[in-house]
């Protein structure tokens, strides 16, 4: 007895797979069968599932779950039982008394099976060649990861460019935009600079006409004055209108001349200050086009980027090419074994469904099987 717990405990440190095709292989015909080793695969992926969050996770190189996660495996498969009825569960299911449960533990407890009965379950005489088998069919697997890992990154890596490119091209619109308004700026500066001259001249002949009144006056006055000299009566009149003109206010005329001159002073210094902003507003331009023409050259460089690396994504995806002469191989060192079967059923169903699921992950056109149908394989038929 005491060996038989020793060889359970064993068992119970194996990798969950490695737990599942031991139970398999004794009891293929025995309460497992083509359909019932689906539901075991499934099991044993929820045991990777919830490995996976447990403290110190192990995943696939897991053996057994704790006691929080065994409950929480327990309950997702049959939720109708109460929390005293899981514990109950839970200590019938412990063989070895350590607090938390193997695949083969729960194996043994959901088939009505006895340690002793597992023990001693017979594993076949052909373990050599299905050692063998596995081995290629790992290096599958893993050749398989590698490829889908390098590409998943590849395809990471070319989003992550377009995703460069829709920002450049956005930084390039934009850039045009800002051209655009610059260029709207200028001409909009244009026009008050000719709207200022306009009226620049218009208040410099203005001011001219003020000016020409002022000395078309201060000529009349010094023509009566010098009539008024010669005396006579045209001297008297002349003196008369003299002393009429000189009795007027000219203060007006000077003012008005005054506020146009200073007018006309305004208006330079605005078209002064246009022009500079006018001249402003032309670097701006400058500055702008020369900034396209560097975010041009830039996104000219992230389409080639974006080239080289659908280029080697395309490289990749050839290596699904070599991959296919390894499952080849994989799959004509499975079909010796299956011929030769010589027991180790559950090992040799094990390594048909990884062979299925691996190829469901190769691109449609290398598909082997037809994964429309649910996987269905009796290796003892």
């Amino acid at each position: 007895m005491a060996d038989v717990k020793a060889k359970f405990s064993e068992l119970c440190k194996l990798r969950y797979k490695d737990q599942a095709i031991w139970f398999m292989n004794g009891f293929w015909n025995a309460g497992i069968n083509p359909e019932e080793a689906n539901t075991v695969w499934d099991l044993v992926k929820h045991f990777v599932e919830l490995d996976k969050l447990a403290f110190e996770p192990k995943g696939e190189d897991g053996h057994e779950l704790d006691q929080f996660w065994s409950a929480k495996f327990l309950e997702d498969l049959n939720s109708t039982l109460t929390a005293s009825e899981r514990k109950d569960a839970l200590r019938l299911i412990d063989q070895d008394n350590n607090g938390k449960m193997s695949c083969v533990e729960y194996l043994t407890w959901r088939y009505k099976k006895t340690p002793e009965a597992v023990v001693n379950a017979p594993q076949g005489d052909n373990t050599a060649a299905i050692a063998a088998a596995q081995a290629k069919i790992d290096e599958v697997q893993a050749q398989l990861a590698d490829c889908e890992a390098k590409i998943s990154a590849q395809a990471a890596a070319i989003e992550a460019q377009n995703a460069a490119i829709a920002a450049q091209k956005k930084a390039i619109a934009d850039n045009d935009e800002a051209i655009a308004q610059s260029k709207r700026r200028q001409e909009e500066l244009a026009q008050a600079i000719r709207d200022l001259q306009a009226a620049r001249d218009e208040l410099e002949k203005a001011v001219e006409d003020l000016k020409a009144q002022e000395a078309a006056f201060a000529a009349k006055m010094a023509d009566l004055e010098a009539k008024g000299k010669g005396g006579g009566v045209a001297g008297a009149r002349a003196l008369n209108e003299l002393a009429q003109m000189k009795t007027e206010d000219p203060l007006p005329l000077r003012r008005a001349k005054i506020t146009q001159e200073a007018a006309v002073r305004r208006v330079k210094k605005q078209e002064a200050a246009t022009e500079e902003a006018k001249v402003e507003a032309r670097k701006q331009e400058e500055a702008l086009e020369e900034a396209k023409k560097q975010l041009e050259a830039a996104a000219r460089r992230l389409e080639d980027a974006k080239r080289d690396l659908e280029s080697a994504k395309a490289a990749l995806e050839q290596a699904y090419t070599s991959l296919e002469a390894k499952m080849q191989e994989a799959v004509d060192e499975l079909e010796e074994v299956k011929k030769n079967p010589g027991g180790g059923y559950g090992a040799i169903w094990w390594m048909e469904r990884e062979l299925f699921e691996a190829d469901k992950r190769l691109p449609n056109a290398k598909q082997r099987y037809d994964h429309k149908k649910p996987f269905l394989f009796n290796p003892g038929a």
